[in-house]
């Protein structure tokens, strides 16, 4: 993401880094094809590749949780690349979203209590009730953006950087499913699934790698990156969780407690998101 809002700043200036010599004119190449956003996109697909390696041994809930600690991570790499530092009122709202998820950590499942594959469990109607609506109701919102010019003005921040990190969970719900099936294909010579349920899920993983990085960059091309990243994986571990829940059942063998906190660390990460976007509209 750093990297992608590098490449945006090359359109103003020279030096995109420090942005201390400004271009006469705007640099007219499109932004995805200048080199640091092609570097941006080995880096996540670096990090995809990850990504799945996990997904062949943990649940995607617990993918999800882990990865939004990396907003700590990405704070820092902001700080160093981009020189980009959250107001002092913003900070105490940042610490919301890092706790409700170090406390969605703490409960987090190891794995599923009903023994199905992910082929059974993705192929069940809820499971694609699910799936459908995702994309329904986020490229509904990304016209709703794109068109509508009188959304308040909290609504249009948090907009194309939450739709972007929620859309992105669809690769952790698709590639649950990729994993398991290419590393049953490895190890039995066979799959556990029919062939064209299994192109339809890779289809659905390489739209939402394509159409969530076109919006995080609608989001990225106006707004502060730091600002980006907090909406951004946030909303991408909140439907990675919900994935997990509906899709996968992860959640399925926790107590009463146990549910209680898990639902208090998503609501909390959840407000800490909406907080520090109504304080950085106000910046």
């Amino acid at each position: 993401m750093n990297f992608q809002k590098l490449a945006q700043h090359e359109t103003d200036y020279h030096d995109p880094r420090t942005r201390l010599r400004p271009r006469k004119k705007k640099l007219k190449s499109m932004v995805c094809s200048r080199p640091l956003f092609i570097i941006a996109l080995f880096l996540s697909a670096a990090a995809s590749t990850l990504d799945f390696l996990a997904l062949t041994w943990l649940p995607s809930i617990t993918i999800g949780v882990f990865g939004s600690m990396s907003i700590i991570i990405n704070l820092l790499v902001t700080r160093v690349i981009l020189f980009e530092v959250p107001q002092k009122k913003e900070w105490l709202a940042i610490g919301l979203v890092i706790a409700g998820c170090l406390l969605s950590i703490s409960v987090t499942p190891e794995g599923n209590s009903i023994k199905k594959t992910p082929p059974q469990l993705i192929e069940r109607p809820q499971s694609l009730a699910y799936i459908l609506l995702n994309w329904i109701v986020f490229i509904t919102f990304s016209q709703i953006l794109e068109y509508k010019k009188d959304l308040p003005q909290i609504i249009k921040k948090i907009g194309f950087p939450f739709i972007g990190g929620a859309l992105g969970a669809q690769n952790v719900c698709m590639g649950k499913f990729i994993a398991y099936a290419l590393s049953t294909l490895h190890s039995t010579g066979s799959l556990p699934c029919r062939l064209d349920v299994l192109v339809s899920v890779i289809s659905l993983c390489t739209a939402s790698i394509i159409l969530h990085i076109v919006w995080l960059n609608k989001g990225l091309a106006v707004h502060d990156a730091y600002y980006c990243i907090i909406v951004y994986q946030t909303a991408w571990f909140m439907f990675t969780t919900l994935s997990g829940i509906v899709v996968y059942d992860n959640m399925a063998e926790l107590s009463g407690v146990s549910n209680v906190i898990f639902i208090l660390g998503f609501l909390t990460a959840a407000y800490g998101v909406w907080r520090v976007s109504k304080l950085h509209n106000q910046s």
